[in-house]
């Protein structure tokens, strides 16, 4: 169970994005494009993580995980338009296309699961980890393949917790890969190989 706990800690959505975005723009723009990343990351890590922490503060949500589905959607909600806020930073000033195409998947992803979770509970971890292994398979190629073995961590992590059943996990992934690499797919960033 402890190694569950620290797999769904270090696994969170936030954590990856956090580490995602640099990674990303790395890959798509070298360290000029690690500066975008972070300007992304404002807005799609800080800003989400701070009203979750506020909301967990005051009472309104369980914990930071957001594990009942009923208290998903208003800060779900709140971090889409902190996302689209940011995308309109990213694409006003110019940043590489990676970047603003990272930032699109981000947008499109939230308000999927948004959607999906007002009636069935998703897993946000399953869907950042694979929407992760997504972004990094299609721009890095090669070893970052790999990162594709963390999906069956990351879920048995939430299963182990009980906190998805194996439909919500699957669901998760798919929507978070799917939705990521349909969007670099159409922004033209990535090709398939």
């Amino acid at each position: 169970m402890l190694a569950a706990t620290r797999i769904s800690q270090v696994s969170s959505p936030t954590v990856l994005l956090a580490v995602l975005y640099p990674v990303v723009g790395a890959l798509a723009a070298g360290w000029p494009g690690v500066g975008w990343s972070l300007v992304g990351m404002v807005f799609t890590v800080a800003i989400p993580a701070a009203i979750v922490d506020v909301g967990v503060r005051r009472g309104r949500y369980t914990d930071h995980h957001l594990s009942r589905r009923e208290q998903r959607a208003v800060p779900l909600g709140l971090s889409a338009a902190s996302v689209l806020v940011g995308l309109a930073v990213l694409g006003f000033a110019g940043a590489p296309r990676a970047i603003v195409a990272l930032q699109v998947a981000v947008l499109v992803t939230v308000l999927v699961v948004t959607a999906v979770t007002l009636a069935w509970k998703v897993s946000l971890h399953v869907a950042v980890v694979g929407a992760a292994a997504c972004v990094l398979t299609l721009l890095g190629g090669g070893w970052w393949a790999l990162s594709w073995l963390a999906v069956p961590v990351v879920a048995w992590a939430r299963l182990r917790l009980t906190a998805h059943t194996v439909a919500q996990v699957v669901v998760g992934c798919v929507l978070g890969a799917g939705v990521t690499g349909a969007v670099l797919l159409i922004a033209g960033v990535a090709s398939l190989p």
